[in-house]
């Protein structure tokens, strides 16, 4: 997965490298032949002056070099049987050098936010740990339905602090403790939330969610969204992009349970699922 780290890498770079060269003129300095005494004095407004565009010219090639890391990310990942996990901070104890050594994740999503109030608090800690390892891996908010979508996708941005070659961001959508609000309450919310982080990320957050609430609240309002499904009994119904098949997954590395997904390997779903 060293084509995830190029590709974050490079975006940095490419925002240090256009600044410096937007600040930068290349002209040619004004000139007259007046001071050429045999010469009859040429008007320097005359001579046309011309503009190099450094800035353009180094964006085409930090375009080119970006697409080429692309399509390489792409071909690597196509067609593979792609497995990953999802974590939040019950999950403490996580020897990652053991895990990426035996069973190496091919994508992680990591627990951030939830509500308005509420900051994993091993959120950090997971993140900066995949990023040492070179891990794919994305951030999930846990919705609830006290307080607006938007002000809880205010809330994720600030702290999942996500970026190009991430996974692209999950809204968790599950049935509350307490009672449900209305089917019309969902919907809005849920938009909300959605419509905020697409402002933000530029692209459709994946919605995580069981079959049944699914059939209920959200089939008929968000299809243009990718589906990340949890049925532990059987493959789901829906159009799936994510199936989290079980919650009792053993892995070197961890002393203990963990939910396990599949995700699809096609080039148009990944394209969905990770911000290139």
């Amino acid at each position: 997965m060293k084509k995830v780290s190029k590709l974050i890498i490079l975006f940095v770079f490419i925002a240090a490298l256009i600044t410096f060269f937007e600040s930068m003129k290349i002209e040619p300095e004004d000139y007259t032949s007046c001071e050429v005494s045999t010469i009859e004095c040429a008007d320097p407004s005359f001579h046309e002056k011309t503009h190099v565009d450094t800035a353009s010219i180094v964006q085409e090639a930090v375009d080119r070099k970006r697409k080429e890391l692309e399509d390489e990310f792409l071909s690597e990942m196509t067609g593979r049987r792609l497995w990953g996990i999802d974590i939040s901070k019950y999950q403490k104890n996580i020897n990652w050098s053991l895990m990426v050594r035996k069973n190496k994740p091919d994508f992680v999503f990591v627990k951030v936010t939830e509500g308005t109030t509420i900051v994993d608090k091993m959120y950090r800690s997971h993140k900066r740990n995949l990023e040492k390892h070179d891990v794919l891996h994305g951030a999930y908010h846990f919705m609830s339905f006290s307080s607006s979508g938007r002000n809880q996708a205010l809330k994720f941005i600030r702290h999942a602090k996500l970026k190009k070659g991430n996974m692209v961001p999950v809204l968790d959508v599950e049935y509350t403790k307490r009672r449900m609000p209305s089917k019309r309450k969902v919907i809005r919310e849920i938009r909300s939330f959605c419509r905020t982080i697409e402002q933000h990320y530029g692209v459709k957050p994946i919605i995580y969610t069981h079959p049944h609430l699914y059939a209920k609240y959200l089939k008929n309002n968000f299809r243009d969204y990718p589906l990340w499904l949890c049925d532990y009994r059987n493959s789901p119904r829906y159009k799936w992009a994510i199936w989290q098949h079980t919650s009792k997954a053993r892995l070197y590395g961890y002393k203990g349970r963990l939910d396990k997904n599949v995700m699809k390997s096609d080039k148009k779903t990944l394209k969905k699922l990770v911000m290139l």
